[in-house]
């Protein structure tokens, strides 16, 4: 999928909104945080029933990559969007969300674990799809004996989803299909995975779709996963970057979106 560039004037400091999707949302840089409860988010995703839901975890990455992406930015602002990144809630601090609207920081890998705790408990169905090859396999083995009850099953999907064929999109959703999934999890990496659900969502007999990053290179072992007293400090990028050096490029945007952040906070 080829990148798009975005030159069209935002107005950049957040903005409460009412929405149907929450009771109250917020908008940072063009992209709405529509999830801004946990408790509501969670409530959502164990109701929904009438059509498919699409929840995505926003962190700095996905507000900058919003700005470049066009298409990605309305994709967002399709979703139950949740703020995932520390950034995310401490850049609406900063410029002044007022606190009528707060907006609760929502771990991403904790919401999946709620949701894979919450199939087990209720024998639903989870798909994993992505992830390099044989990590599906592993995570959903590592998953189902964690959780023992839980109907899992995975695909690995296109081998270069940004080149995707359209009989590798069929095949893939074909098997989605047969299993009927309550949840299907999407590991293609941002912004690929949110885009591939939104562009298959009429295709797709599935309840909750999320995208789910590096989540099952941590579930398989292939990558440690951060603990969550360095998560909780806000220093999950710092670990990431100790653990995964080739990660720098996406950092630094992170860094960038820092930056933004406080340029926009002198001159609103």
């Amino acid at each position: 999928m080829k990148k798009a560039k975005y030159s069209a004037k935002t107005s950049h400091k957040p903005q409460i909104k009412h929405d149907k999707k929450t009771d109250k949302s917020v908008e940072i840089m063009g992209v709405n945080i529509f999830g801004t409860r946990k408790s509501e988010v969670l409530r959502k995703i164990w109701l929904q029933r009438k059509e498919m839901l699409h929840v995505a975890t926003v962190n700095p990455e996905y507000i900058m990559e919003a700005r470049v992406n066009p298409n990605f930015k309305n994709v967002l602002n399709k979703c139950t969007t949740v703020a995932d990144g520390h950034g995310i809630v401490w850049g609406l601090r900063l410029l002044s969300v007022t606190q009528t609207a707060p907006v609760e920081r929502i771990n991403g890998t904790h919401l999946v674990e709620d949701i894979l705790l919450h199939a087990s408990e209720n024998e639903e169905k989870v798909f994993l799809l992505g992830g390099a090859r044989g990590v599906a396999e592993r995570a959903s083995s590592e998953m189902s004996k964690k959780y023992p009850g839980l109907q899992m099953s995975w695909y690995e999907g296109a081998k270069a989803v940004k080149q995707e064929k359209n009989e590798e999109s069929s095949v893939t959703i074909a098997k989605i299909n047969a299993i009927c999934p309550d949840y299907l999890l999407v590991a293609y990496g941002s912004p690929y995975q949110d885009l591939w659900i939104e562009e298959n969502r009429p295709y797709l007999r599935v309840r909750v779709a999320m995208g789910v990053g590096g989540v099952f290179d941590e579930w398989a072992g292939v990558v440690a996963r951060c603990p969550d007293w360095i998560d909780r400090i806000g220093m999950k990028w710092l670990w990431r970057f100790v653990h995964e050096p080739k990660r720098w490029r996406r950092i630094l945007r992170v860094g960038l979106f820092g930056l933004l952040v406080m340029y926009h906070k002198l001159i609103d």
